[in-house]
């Protein structure tokens, strides 16, 4: 398991909780493999308490199963409750990223052309996790645009089904595409056109049912 320096102001709890769920999305955690809450106790250097908390508020997402006297399972790649994430982030992001079309100032467009710049670079250089993170942050710049963090930090835990998914996909396809698509939504929002952008947004988000069938192909292991 990958480890990470505790963030300033980050509890026990949230510390553990966003070292597992890194873990399980790029995939240091397989699925269908188990975990020890003793073990990732002690890699942490935390009590079992944040990390029993940790555990039980990933199982509330159905991305681990907690199996009593044995351990935590980490589930298999469901599609179905991929489609759920994808539907739920499709919901309230498009919402999103359409009033985030009318509010954008100068400012917000210089940061999402900054970070595009990033995403290619990092595409160029085959950083895949550094191009997972930076794509990451171009979504938040939306929610932060209209002031709507509450809602991506509840489509984030949720979205666990989906980011997993993205990792495979980033190791299988070129991100070329992915890239031109954040480019086409960057357009939409300099050009103050909220139907344009939460069509980009729409097209961009779907674009997984695209490439299911090589993903699978690749990681035959993982899927329910």
């Amino acid at each position: 398991m990958k480890n990470t320096e505790k963030l300033a102001r980050e509890n026990n709890r949230d510390y553990a909780l966003r070292v597992i769920r890194e873990n399980i999305i790029n995939l240091e955690l397989k699925p269908g493999s188990m975990i020890s809450e003793q073990d990732i106790a002690e890699e942490l250097h935390l009590s079992r308490t944040p990390v029993h908390e940790a555990l039980q508020e990933l199982a509330r997402t159905k991305i681990i199963e907690i199996m009593p006297q044995k351990g935590s399972l980490v589930s298999l790649v469901d599609m179905n409750r991929v489609d759920e994430a994808v539907f739920m982030r499709a919901t309230i992001e498009s919402a999103v990223t359409e009033e985030a079309s009318k509010l954008a100032t100068d400012a917000d467009i210089a940061q999402m052309e900054a970070n595009i710049k990033l995403q290619q670079f990092y595409n160029e250089t085959k950083a895949i996790e550094k191009l997972l993170e930076v794509d990451n942050q171009f979504h938040e710049l939306m929610y932060k645009i209209t002031n709507k963090m509450q809602c991506f930090y509840m489509v984030r835990l949720m979205n666990i089904h989906y980011d997993r998914f993205r990792e495979m996909k980033m190791h299988t396809v070129k991100g070329d595409p992915i890239i031109e698509e954040h480019i086409e939504i960057l357009n939409a929002v300099k050009s103050h056109d909220p139907e344009r952008a939460k069509a980009a947004l729409l097209k961009h988000i779907n674009r997984l049912y695209l490439d299911v069938v090589e993903i699978k192909n690749n990681y035959p292991d993982y899927f329910a």
